[in-house]
This record gives structure tokens, sequence and C-alpha cells, in this order.
């Protein structure tokens, strides 16, 4: 009893050492004590219950292909070579799955990796990959396979193209991954129940060099001018901008501090003590683990500290949040341990994730205020060389009638010697030009 008093006190200065918890509101005591039990952890993934805010996409500039329908056809190939080399090599992050809906929520289920989904227009047709990667066969209207990736033939609106996979759903089965183009971009999309950030790199970037392998060997197809693309049902659009940088681009420290005092500005509370909290997503394990990248990764809750109306220096800043990323890292911080509270709970498994997601129920709003944030800054290093890398994910707070600040997701992804920086959101970032005007200031306002 004495260790657990202990240790939820110490997880309760923790989030008072980030925000302003209120004089005696006794839910956070309530989530300190909780988080403080000595959870047995199961690993059921609960951030994500496979809902339309849990989409994603990755993209690199590309010009227009010359055989649209060969074009199609090469990337559902080299999707599928990709998936079956790259699964298994991400822990608790299977590949070569589709997904499946119900009211105990979302699971995956093994796929063969043979029937993908093309969309044209508004009508979606299943065709059987053939083994020799040079050709589809189109497959019955009644065939009831559940395909692995959707295709979508065309060009779609940037603003909701993190969503492409869905039109291959079939009533509550369907595809997490989806192939597109989008903004002058060729586009993977996910859905994040299935792959974190650099797993979902990792993969555009296979995805993207198996295409380039292939294509040649397919042959030319009909001429087509593909129809518009009919909308996904339940999108969510968002703003998004993003630059390409040269060489490895400003470190996640500087940048989460120049986040901080901007939303700290743009907050609409001058003399807060704190800024709104900040998601900083760090991977479990060791930091010399060559293992740790490729694992789930669990995010710390940071903010910048204000007296009077001026920040406090980077320096302490830095050091503070250091601390909390080893903790995180080492499984022992507040969110991990949150998590590990969530996955242990005898309760059902879409309730869990509806309680830690964007449809949490209202009298959450104040922990999620704090747990959630406004921002997530992700820093992505990925080993191979790449192309510029622009990344689209929902923030967790998206702008309402009565909450029109919403949130934002800034991403970094380079190879050390080039990149991008991607700046998405709703509400503060809700338009293309707001979240430019992000990067501008996220990157005026870093410490060097």
């Amino acid at each position: 009893m004495l260790r657990w008093a202990r240790r939820a006190a110490a997880l309760h200065d923790e989030l008072a050492a980030v925000a302003d918890l209120g004089a005696a509101d006794p839910r956070w005591w309530v989530v300190a004590g909780g988080a403080a039990l000595p959870w047995h952890e199961r690993g059921t993934y609960v951030a994500s219950d496979a809902e339309p805010s849990a989409d994603t996409f990755i993209g690199h500039r590309a010009d227009p292909p010359a055989d649209v329908m060969a074009h199609a056809i090469a990337r559902a190939h080299a999707a599928r070579f990709a998936l079956r080399e790259l699964d298994g090599k991400l822990p608790h992050q299977p590949l070569a799955v589709t997904l499946r809906r119900d009211r105990d929520g979302a699971v995956t289920e093994p796929s063969q990796l043979e029937v993908a989904a093309l969309a044209i227009g508004d009508r979606v047709s299943l065709v059987r990959l053939r083994d020799d990667a040079t050709d589809v066969v189109p497959l019955a209207d009644h065939d009831s396979r559940v395909p692995f990736v959707t295709i979508s033939i065309g060009d779609e609106p940037i603003e909701t193209a993190r969503h492409g996979h869905r039109r291959g759903w079939q009533s509550s089965h369907g595809p997490w991954l989806g192939i597109g183009r989008a903004g002058g971009l060729d586009i993977i999309s996910t859905c994040h129940m299935v792959v974190d950030g650099y797993g979902h790199t990792w993969l555009a970037a296979r995805i993207a060099e198996h295409t380039r392998r292939l294509l040649p060997s397919v042959a030319p197809q009909p001429a087509l001018d593909p129809p518009r693309l009919a909308p996904v049902a339940n999108a969510i659009p968002l703003g998004i901008a993003w630059r390409a940088i040269e060489g490895s681009g400003p470190r996640a420290l500087p940048m989460a501090y120049a986040l901080g005092k901007l939303l700290h500005q743009i907050g609409g509370r001058p003399h807060a003590r704190f800024s709104p909290t900040l998601q900083i997503p760090v991977t479990l394990g060791s930091p010399d683990d060559p293992q740790r990248r490729l694992r789930r990764n669990v995010p710390a809750i940071a903010s910048v500290r204000f007296e009077r109306g001026m920040p406090e220096p980077f320096e302490a800043f830095a050091e503070r949040t250091r601390a909390l990323l080893r903790r995180e890292g080492a499984g022992d911080g507040l969110t991990s341990r949150l998590l590990a509270a969530v996955r242990g709970m005898p309760a059902p498994l879409s309730w869990k994730r509806q309680a830690v997601g964007s449809r949490r129920p209202r009298w959450l709003d104040p922990i999620a205020d704090v747990i959630a944030g406004r921002a997530c800054l992700s820093r992505i290093r990925v080993e191979s060389p790449a192309p510029p890398s622009v990344a689209v994910s929902s923030p967790s707070r998206l702008a309402t009638s009565t909450d029109p600040l919403g949130g934002c997701v800034v991403t970094l992804i380079d190879d050390g010697t080039r990149g991008a920086i991607t700046v998405c959101g709703s509400g503060l970032a809700g338009t293309g030009p707001q979240a430019e005007a992000l990067i501008d200031q996220i990157l005026d306002g870093i410490v060097h």
C-alpha cells in the first residue's frame, strides 16, 4: 500500500509539472492512483479502434503517371511485395492483415495479400493479383473476399486523402492500407491501429522502390481519363502544409520548445503558468537498442513553463523534457503507466478505446486537455536515403463550435541528408495557409 501511495503521488506530481490541475479536482488523484496500480499489462493495442480519426498518410512528390492503370497495377503488386518483406519485422505490428470491426472493437485478421480493391469514380471493383506481378484479374461483383489494399485511381483532395483505404471496405471488413495520389504526391494511407510512424515511413519507401522496379514489366493499359473519385464516407478534412528541408533539420526539443511557446501565445491565456501540453512520441527501450525504433511508441507529455508571461529558458525546458522522455522510454513514465492501466482494466475493448480516443465522453475532456494536449510533435529518422516525406495524421483535438482552437500535428522526417516538415490539423491549422504559417512560426522560433 505504501509503495502504491508513493507511486500515485509521484505520478500526480508529474502531471502537476506540466499543467495547472486546479486546487481540488479529485479526478487527477483518480488518474494517478489508477496508473500507480500494479497492472499486468496485456498486449492489446488500445490507442485506436480503426476509426477514421486514426487514419494517416505518407506521401512523396511524384510526377503524374503517363499510364494511370499500369502505374496502379504496379503499385498494387509493390504493396504486396513490401508487406511480405516487412511483415514480422515490426514488433506487435503484423502487416499481412485486414481489419474487422464489431461492437466489441476492431481486430486484425490474417490475409493472403491476394485481393485488391480498385476505386475509379464512384465504383469499387475487386481484382486478384497475378503471381507474375504483371497484371490483375477482375473478380465477380459478388466475391466476398476482403481486399488487403485499396488503389484509388485519379487525384483526390489532399485534405481527406488519408482515408483512401476506406473505399475498399465491405460492411465491417476492409483494408488498412491505401494507395493513391493527392496534391502532386504519391501517397500511402494507413490506419494507425496497424502501424506506427516509423513503420509507415519504411513501408511507403519500400512500396515506392518496388513500384520503380516493377513498372517496366507491366503491360501498357488502355488510355484512361479517370472520373473524379467519390468522397470517402465520414471523412474528416485537415489543413495541410509541408516544406522540404536540407540536411537533418532541427532536433525535436528545440522544435517542441518553439511549438510550446507558440501554443501559449495563441491559446488565449497570456498569464497561464504553462503552455497547453503537447505530445512527443517516444519508443520503448534503451537508447542503444537497435530494435527500438521498430516498436510502438507512447506519447510523452510536455509543456513550456511561463512566469509573468515569459517562457522559461530553453535549457530548463530541455533538461526536464529529456528526463520525462527517458522515463517513458523505460516504460515507467506517466503515459506508459496510464496505457498499461487501460489495457489491464476488466472492461470491453471498444469502451477502452473510446475512453482514450477522439470519441471520449465529455466528462473526460479536462483530462484530455492535459493528456492529449493541443499538439503532437514527431521526428523520424530513416536509415536509407529517401525522398522528402510528407506525413499527415489527425490531432487528438479537433476544432468544434465550442472549441475553435482544435489541435495540430507536426512531423519531421529525414534521412540525414534531406527531409520534410509537415504541419496539419484542425482549428489553429485548419487550412493550408494556417498550417503554412505555423511552419514559419515554429522554424523562426527555434533556439539554435
